[in-house]
């Protein structure tokens, strides 16, 4: 079994092993690759459908529901600045999402869509963080005015 993959930790388990036992050594060791590369598998198929597949699908809702807020909240700047980077940042996290999802639930993987996630999750980031900045001056206020905390919400 290789804990960190390789093994010069020592003489190694196979040192211990009677001269005569070497095929015997090899098919636990194939094995053991087979159960690992199953339950890497497994959890790649999980991965895909629990996280993946059900985010993209949840910030697709949370996009309609900015969108629809922003187009009430538009003549008012600072919520539609919020807004605004909100949308965008919901449409990066679906593109990281289902490049994630292209990527676990293939059985190959595909370096190409984490790539692609990476860089939708940068963008979803660098858009999310101003806008949680901006929501923060009137969010976090001694006595916050429930008519502007309304405007950068989601509407129900």
């Amino acid at each position: 079994l290789k804990i960190t993959g390789t093994d010069d930790a020592g003489p190694g388990w196979k040192t211990f092993v009677p001269a005569g036992a070497s095929p015997t050594v090899e098919t636990v060791e194939k094995v053991d690759a087979l159960r690992t590369a199953d339950r890497n598998r497994a959890f790649d198929l999980t991965q895909c459908v629990v996280a993946d597949v059900t985010n993209a699908a949840a910030y697709i809702v949370r996009a309609i529901l900015q969108i629809r807020s922003a187009a009430s909240a538009c003549p008012e700047p600072k919520a539609c600045a919020i807004n605004i980077m909100n949308i965008i940042s919901s449409f990066a996290w679906i593109s990281q999402f289902t490049s994630l999802a292209v990527s676990d639930c293939w059985d190959k993987g595909s370096q190409k869509a984490l790539c692609a996630a990476d860089i939708s999750d940068m963008v979803a980031a660098v858009t999310n963080g101003p806008a949680a900045g901006i929501a923060t001056t009137s969010d976090c206020a001694d006595m916050p005015d429930p008519l502007e905390e309304e405007k950068h919400l989601p509407m129900d």
